[in-house]
């Protein structure tokens, strides 16, 4: 499998360079056959007692996080497009070659064979051991079916939709994609999208042979996603979706569900002139979970009920080349205080985008936890420079009991940042996040020999794309 990839990627990386030639040939024709994107993105991130929240242990590191992608889109027909991506991730070190440790240095004497491990030579060589090199994404969209306004997508492709509060594509990190079809309807007022893909394929079957085959008990996604144009002219957008996210594990865990999310939101982004600009998304979420409780069996269910909500109002003041933005933002979303009162209360973000979302530290998911901010951000041509403090704490009181009582403060966290656009397609960016504990913490300690620490991260981060 990965001497595929590596032959798919040289297959890209060659249709790619080869497209300079084509791409001449066509300028007479005012069409181009492919066109070549990509990506490389490397960044530092430190942090210090952000996965624990105490100084007992040491939890402080540095790593040197990258990602690299490469992708080539060709036409090959009218309103036929095709398009496939690799990329590869991972960190500064954990790649072979092996350049240190207790393999020695590259290269030396190969003639020196050591039984109990690897030949010298192949310390130079890259075999793929822990090569994280995928196919992010592969499809072929059929536009304009016939003339018509209707066009469909087939195969492994991002959905990214809104702020990304329940769609996006982590970009920041390693990516979402998914593998299924997406149908689009173009309308000058409104814009449809309708999906069905499959996150999970199950095989749990195992036929007379022996062999371990597909089953029925997959994971299906299906949704539907409306957006009206008419305010598109003012910066506005409003949508509604609907989405169906159907587990049929046959296993009693939590896991086992199926529930709709049913939702709208509306925003608007004010640049480049005075005005208001914000954000608000509201989402139900219904359906039916495997009852894990004593004495189920598979099929028992109980209901599932949750929602989340996340609301922005700011303004823009713009003077000169200069936009200065103020803004307020609040966010919950529903937990689950009783795992026996036959309810599940905790809202699912299912494929949101986190990063930078309830703070640069990256710390909570979107589910049982209520975050407040205020921010101030100053834009310019080339730099932005942005700082923001936030407060969390969970949806839902924990009881510790006598003589603590409940508790729900997560902490308060501090973000400092600035953004330099180098070039047009070249981006730094460098953040320092402060974090500080709360009474949640706090008590969750008492009576042990650990007290709470103050918590920092810093990320610096050089992107280019084309």
């Amino acid at each position: 499998m990965k001497k595929f990839l590596y032959m798919c990627l040289l297959a890209a990386a060659v249709a790619s360079a080869f497209s300079f030639v084509l791409a001449a040939e066509d300028e007479s024709m005012g069409e181009k056959k492919f066109v070549l994107h990509g990506e490389v993105r490397e960044r530092l991130d430190y942090t210090d007692n952000l996965t624990d929240f105490t100084s007992v242990a040491s939890d402080s590191y540095l790593i040197f996080p990258y990602r690299a992608r490469i992708a080539a889109e060709g036409s090959f027909a009218k309103d036929i497009v095709g398009y496939i991506e690799f990329q590869s991730f991972g960190h500064w070190g954990d790649q072979v070659p092996t350049r240190s440790g207790n393999t020695g240095p590259v290269g030396g004497n190969n003639e020196s064979f050591n039984p109990a491990g690897p030949l010298n030579f192949e310390q130079d060589a890259s075999n793929g051991t822990f090569n994280s090199l995928e196919l992010y994404q592969g499809w072929i969209a059929l536009d304009h079916i016939r003339g018509s306004s209707f066009s469909l997508k087939f195969g492994r492709q991002e959905i990214v939709k809104g702020s990304e509060m329940l769609l996006g594509d982590k970009d920041f990190y390693n990516g979402i994609s998914h593998d299924g079809v997406v149908g689009h309807w173009d309308w000058k007022k409104l814009n449809l999208d309708a999906w069905y893909t499959r996150p999970f394929q199950s095989a749990a079957v195992t036929n007379i042979f022996g062999t371990t085959i597909p089953d029925h008990q997959s994971v299906n996604f299906y949704g539907a996603w409306a957006q009206w144009n008419q305010w598109a002219s003012k910066g506005m957008d409003v949508a509604a979706y609907a989405m169906l996210y159907d587990d049929g594990t046959q296993v009693i865990t939590p896991s086992r569900r199926a529930f709709w999310t049913l939702g709208g939101r509306t925003g608007r982004n004010v640049t480049g002139k005075n005005g208001f600009n914000w954000n608000a998304e509201l989402a139900w979420q219904t359906g039916d979970q495997q009852d894990v409780r004593a004495g189920s069996t598979l099929g028992d269910t109980i209901k599932i009920k949750a929602t989340g909500f996340e609301g922005m109002i700011g303004y823009n003041l713009h003077s000169g080349s200069t936009d200065q933005q103020f803004q307020v933002s609040y966010a919950r979303a529903s937990g689950d205080d009783d795992a026996t009162d036959g309810d599940a209360k905790a809202f699912d973000p299912l494929f949101q985008d986190s990063h930078d979302r309830y703070g640069f530290a990256d710390l909570f998911n979107f589910s049982d936890l209520v975050s407040i901010s205020a921010g101030y951000h100053i834009i310019s041509r080339e730099h932005t420079f942005g700082g923001d403090v936030w407060s969390f704490r969970l949806a839902e009181k924990v009881d510790f009991g006598a003589p603590i009582g409940e508790e729900d403060d997560l902490g308060k966290e501090l973000d400092l940042w600035w953004k330099y656009y180098y070039t047009k397609n070249t981006q730094i960016t460098v953040a320092g996040v402060y974090f500080k504990p709360g009474n949640f913490f706090d008590d969750l300690f008492t009576g042990s020999s650990f007290s709470t620490a103050k918590g920092v991260r810093l990320v610096g981060n050089l992107r280019l794309r084309w």
